[in-house]
C-alpha cells in the first residue's frame, strides 16, 4: 500500500508544480512566460479532484486505491491536500504549500502515512534567465528522524540543456546523476543521456531518444 500510495503521491506532485517547472525550467522566453504565471497566480481558485487507480497483478487480482484532493490557488501561492485510501481502507494524508519568490518558489510537503509516520520534505528552487541556469535543493525528513538531501545544478543550452545533481542518502552515501538533453528541428528528435554513479563508485547509464510529431515540446528533464 505505502509503494501505491507513493507512486500515486509523485502523480500528483507533477501535476502540482507543472505551471512552476515549465516556467522556471523550460520556456525559451521566461519573461514572457513570468508575466503569464504572475498573473494566473493572482487570480484566486479552488478545486477539487477525485482519481481511482486499478492495478491488475500478474495473477488478475487487482487492487484500488483512490486519491481526493481539494486545492487553491492565489496570490502566489498554491496549496494542496490530498487523502490517499488504499486496497485495505488504509488512509493515508499529503498537504503541499508552494510558494513563489523573486526568482524562482519554495515548496513544503507532508505526508503522513497510515501508521501515523510523517515524512517532510522542503524544496527551494530558482531561475536566472540572464544565464538560463537553475537549481534547486530539497531536504528530507524521514519518520524516524533520518534526513537526505539533494541538490541540482541545470544550464540551458542552445538546443537543449545539461543537469547535474548530488544526492546525499541517511546513511552518507552520495548519488550523482549527470544528464544531457539536445533537440534536433531537422529531425525532430529529442535525445537523452544519463550517467548515474552511486555510493559504492558503480555506474550506470542511459541513452533515450524520442521522435517528436508535430512540434517540439518544451526541453524536458532526464529524470
Amino acid at each position: 500500500m505505502e509503494k501505491e500510495m507513493e507512486m500515486g503521491r509523485s502523480r500528483i506532485a507533477s501535476f502540482t508544480l507543472a505551471g512552476l517547472v515549465a516556467l522556471l525550467l523550460a520556456s525559451p522566453d521566461a519573461d514572457a512566460r513570468e508575466r503569464q504565471e504572475r498573473a494566473r497566480m493572482g487570480a484566486p481558485k479552488s478545486g477539487h479532484a477525485e482519481r481511482s487507480v486499478t492495478r491488475t497483478r500478474p495473477d488478475g487480482t487487482t487492487r484500488t486505491s483512490s486519491h481526493d484532493s481539494t486545492w487553491q490557488r492565489g496570490d502566489g501561492k498554491y496549496s494542496r491536500d490530498t487523502v490517499h485510501t488504499g486496497p485495505g481502507g488504509k488512509t493515508a494524508t499529503t498537504h503541499d504549500e508552494v510558494q513563489r519568490t523573486e526568482d524562482g518558489y519554495t515548496r513544503a510537503t507532508t505526508h503522513t502515512g497510515p501508521n501515523g509516520g510523517v515524512t517532510t520534505r522542503n524544496a527551494t528552487g530558482g531561475y536566472d534567465p540572464a544565464t538560463k541556469t537553475w537549481t534547486k535543493d530539497v531536504t528530507r525528513t524521514n519518520p524516524n528522524g533520518s534526513t537526505a538531501t539533494t541538490h541540482v545544478d541545470g544550464q540551458r543550452t542552445d538546443d537543449g540543456y545539461t543537469k547535474t545533481s548530488t544526492h546525499t542518502g541517511p546513511q552518507g552515501g552520495v548519488t550523482t546523476r549527470s544528464a544531457t538533453g539536445a533537440y534536433d528541428p531537422d529531425t525532430k528528435t529529442w535525445t537523452r543521456e544519463k550517467v548515474v554513479t552511486r555510493p559504492d563508485g558503480s555506474t550506470a547509464k542511459t541513452d533515450v531518444t524520442t521522435k517528436v510529431t508535430p512540434e517540439a515540446p518544451d526541453p524536458a528533464l532526464a529524470e
